[in-house]
């Protein structure tokens, strides 16, 4: 009898330890599916802080809109590679000031003798008669405005090539002489661009300043000439420009209903009219609004050639 308790006595022992495992198990279980943190998508609640944050500082980041400037010029660019002569110097634009166009009105140099190849503005209207380098009109908002130039060169059947720089646009301010001054900056972004366009007044081809980007330049033979008239025009509207896609049909590049052209650019007339990565004075990355430089423009003085 007592051999028999002292096993039934084990046995409830042995049952009770089963029964305090299984529970220990239990909570333990539960312990760990109560604190276990999830590996994928983790810190939920910190992600979407985080991206607050990004879209508060992306927010508050100042939005820079361009506007079509009063005070701007470009640069009017030609150049025989085969001769190896370049002008760069001659300069056409717009400036709030009354008498722009007398006080800026640079005089070009005397005749050339040898090789040459020059751009100039011949007998412009407000000023004496003469050959001159830079022609800057009075700026009237919401008008046409338009630039009659001209290439000369000694070689009447060279074959040029003619493009621009800029646009460089002019904010004025008062020196410590009380002498009105310009600092610039270049912009290829400015939507005064997308009203410009180049004209050969000989053939009546017009080429817009730039494509998708790129500024225009036009080549050209001389033809038996020494000189050969252009026009730079600034018009109201917007100038419509045509890309071909991969389905080789034209497509408009603005949205935007305008006035049909006189002599409408058309694809065959993109096809030979080269264009060129800007790269000297301008940057094509959409995302650098403006390329501002810290260099004083000063428009009293001669043009630097560059």
């Amino acid at each position: 009898m007592l051999i028999k308790n002292h096993i039934i006595s084990f046995l409830v022992v042995i049952f009770i330890l089963a029964g305090c495992d299984s529970n220990t198990q239990n909570l333990e279980n539960t312990a760990d599916i109560g604190t276990e943190r999830p590996t994928n998508g983790s810190n939920t609640s910190t992600d979407n802080e985080d991206q607050t944050e990004e879209t508060v500082e992306r927010l508050s980041k100042p939005v820079i809109v361009e506007i079509k400037p009063s005070n701007w010029y470009i640069r009017l660019v030609a150049e025989d590679t085969a001769r190896a002569l370049k002008s760069s110097s001659s300069q056409l634009g717009e400036l709030e000031e009354s008498d722009a166009v007398q006080t800026y009105a640079l005089k070009a140099l005397s005749s050339f003798s040898g090789s040459y190849l020059d751009i100039i503005f011949a007998n412009p209207d407000g000023v004496a008669s003469g050959e001159y380098k830079s022609n800057f009109h009075v700026y009237n908002e919401d008008t046409e405005d338009q630039w009659f130039f001209t290439v000369k060169t000694d070689d009447p059947n060279a074959e040029i090539r003619l493009t621009w720089q800029g646009l460089y646009i002019l904010n004025p301010y008062t020196d410590d002489q009380n002498r009105k001054r310009y600092n610039e900056y270049n912009s290829i972004t400015n939507p005064l661009i997308k009203h410009m366009k180049l004209v050969d007044t000989v053939n009546g081809k017009e080429i817009v300043a730039m494509v998708d980007g790129k500024i225009e330049i036009y080549t050209f033979n001389m033809n038996g000439q020494n000189e050969r008239v252009f026009k730079w025009v600034v018009q109201t509207d917007k100038i419509q420009t045509y890309s071909v896609n991969q389905n080789n049909k034209k497509t408009s590049n603005w949205a935007v209903q305008v006035d049909e052209l006189t002599n409408p650019l058309e694809i065959s007339e993109l096809s030979t009219s080269e264009t060129k990565e800007v790269g000297e004075d301008a940057v094509i990355e959409k995302s650098k609004v403006l390329n501002k430089r810290a260099e004083q423009f000063d428009l009293s003085k001669p043009p630097i050639m560059k």
